[in-house]
């Protein structure tokens, strides 16, 4: 055998160990849990439905009996959707007169537009949201209406 040939084959020998070495350790090394990602403080209340983490807050701050008011929701991870808002009075059985519109910020952001909740009390928020792999969760909040 010509000494090109044989040190083209420890060459290609020597490779092969070395990935199968890199291979092993790859599957001994325990798997890294994805980072966790809840939305910051001034994002608003924190919530999660499944994997995805939320955090909302309104527009005006301080809701008021009749008064319109826009959502403006946070979700982590950021290719989060949110697909429906809306919120009923379980006491009462009943829930608002007017359906929200959503409209995307950004990545991570949404923002429901035509919330009015008509009537003091306790209404229960749902925030319905499609993680990234198509899976649908729901979060739920109670908030009392003075």
């Amino acid at each position: 055998m010509k000494p090109t040939i044989r040190r083209r084959l420890a060459d290609v020998a020597a490779c092969g160990l070395w990935l199968l070495t890199l291979t092993q350790a790859q599957a001994q090394a325990p798997a890294k849990a994805p980072p966790a990602c809840p939305p910051p403080p001034e994002a608003g209340a924190p919530l999660s439905a499944g994997p995805v983490h939320l955090a909302w807050r309104t527009e005006p701050a301080a809701l008021a009996v009749g008064q319109p008011f826009v959502l403006i929701v946070s979700l982590c991870p950021a290719d989060a959707r949110l697909t429906r808002v809306d919120a009923t009075m379980p006491e009462h059985r009943h829930g608002m007169n007017y359906r929200p519109t959503i409209q995307a910020l950004g990545p991570g952001r949404w923002r429901a537009e035509g919330l009015l909740w008509h009537m003091s009390g306790r209404w229960e928020l749902r925030l319905d949201v499609t993680a990234a792999d198509g899976g649908a969760h729901t979060a739920r909040q109670s908030v009392p209406l003075p």
